[in-house]
């Protein structure tokens, strides 16, 4: 059995942009203790040999992961090993604390052995074990099998997971992510900042909407009226013969007020929000647009990695389990319209059976544009185009995570994965982390022999 506690357990997922820590795993498991930037601070002032530090000027920091890719492993290695002594609070030589460390598959072999072999020979951990991160996010949603969209802030990574292992093969990277929204939303609002531009895409206000007579597919109709009150029309004879204008006049604006403030965001044809310097910027139709050719581009690439598994029902399974975590998924509306566009682009949309399907088939509608078939076609043909395309359920069971959104779904994943693996339990998993015996016998290649990456 695991011999770790709960209360020692150290999880850490590290991407481009932030870095998610937990240190000890309560019963009900919760959003991350800590979320900080992934970056340090050049602190060498000269010296032959390089230092880092975790405070600094921004004209020195260090970004040690760019588009999902070790960059810097030498400021790497400072980043974990600072934040996990200052975490758990250790500055010994013998912390007791084992680490989960999550991955992506841009991470090369040679560095996730140097990076174990430095947490054994420079931080002396007790167990390390790393898991991508695609994997942590079948975790959270309790599935064997799933297609994981992983958007980040300039690649996406699709993977298909078959039985809890990872089908390499069929595996794509894009370049891809959150920041194309941003250069999309930069052209339309020009006069914006760039700082306005994210906190405009995380603001309420900023959604995708699904309804095709909106401005997801165009721009916003009215809202319908159905009185001459409610189109702005004074009837003055009227007011006139009552006697009491002024009365009148005064409960048609508070009327109308209220009106106004019971409209939907999708509704209005302008709205607005403050900024972190608490400046209020309005937006108009603006704030429905920037996510199209992102969601176009990421549905084909969807249906180009499922469609390169061998096994139909496979495929069909993954169809069904469509899994979308990462930053953009915090989007109102984001994550359907993703739906949308595949269920228009790779659903059988009328009464077929597959008998009626021929194999070269290739029809708008059904599964691929006419103009690229070498692309589409391996998703296509007899018995292989999908009926159900569904986005997997998450479970509901973790208290701590309710109303928190989804996007640090790898995250929670991470944490069962850490409980399963480290602490004795009924679920508990034997052989999944590497020991400080393991690694003193056989190496930091030992982590090849868990089945885990």
């Amino acid at each position: 059995m695991p011999p770790f506690r709960d209360e020692v357990v150290f999880v850490i997922q590290i991407g481009s942009q932030t870095t998610k820590i937990q240190y000890g795993l309560p019963e009900s498991l919760t959003p991350p203790q800590r979320t900080v930037p992934t970056r340090v601070y050049n602190a060498s002032d000269g010296d032959a040999k390089a230092l880092y530090s975790l405070e600094g000027k921004e004209s020195e920091a260090i970004y040690p992961i760019r588009k999902g890719r070790i960059d810097n492993m030498d400021a790497l290695l400072y980043l974990i090993e600072s934040l996990y002594r200052t975490t758990t609070n250790s500055h010994t030589d013998s912390p007791f604390a084992p680490i989960l460390l999550t991955c992506n598959s841009e991470w090369q072999p040679k560095q996730i052995e140097e990076i174990i072999t430095y947490l054994f020979k420079q931080v002396h951990v007790p167990a390390v074990t790393i898991i991508p991160e695609s994997l942590a996010a079948l975790y959270a949603y309790a599935l064997q099998i799933a297609c994981v969209v992983n958007i980040g802030d300039e690649k996406t990574e699709i993977t298909p997971i078959v039985d809890f292992n990872i089908v390499e093969s069929a595996q794509s990277v894009v370049e891809i992510g959150g920041n194309d929204i941003n250069k999309a939303l930069e052209s339309l609002l020009p006069t914006l900042q760039s700082y306005q531009i994210e906190e405009l895409k995380r603001s309420p206000i900023y959604e995708v909407l699904g309804d095709k007579s909106m401005s997801f597919f165009g721009e916003p109709s009215e809202p319908a009226t159905s009185s001459m009150e409610d189109e702005g029309i004074v009837d003055v004879a009227a007011i006139v013969a009552n006697g009491n204008a002024r009365e009148i006049l005064a409960q048609r604006e508070q009327k109308k007020s209220s009106k106004q403030v019971d409209l939907k965001n999708s509704e209005m044809p302008r709205n607005s929000f403050v900024d972190s310097k608490g400046q209020t910027v309005e937006v108009g139709t603006e704030r429905f647009k920037g996510t199209e050719d992102m969601i176009e581009k990421l549905s084909h690439e969807i249906g180009n990695v499922i469609g390169k598994l061998d096994d139909i029902a496979r495929r069909g399974d993954c169809w069904e389990n469509i899994i979308i975590v990462g930053g953009p998924t915090i989007i109102k509306g984001f994550v359907d319209a993703m739906l949308l566009s595949l269920q228009e682009h790779f659903l059988i949309t009328r009464g077929t059976t597959y008998s009626e399907l021929p194999s070269g088939l290739n029809t708008p509608g059904y599964g691929t544009p006419p103009a690229t078939p070498a692309i589409y076609g391996q998703t296509l043909g007899h018995g292989q185009v999908p009926t159900t395309i569904k986005l997997a359920k998450m479970a509901e069971y973790f208290i701590g995570w309710k109303g928190h959104t989804w996007e640090d779904a790898p995250f929670l994943g991470s944490q069962i994965a850490a409980k399963q693996i480290f602490t004795p339990g009924i679920a508990s998993i034997d052989g999944a982390y590497v020991s400080r015996e393991d690694f003193a016998e056989h190496g930091a290649g030992e982590i090849w022999n868990l089945g885990l990456l």
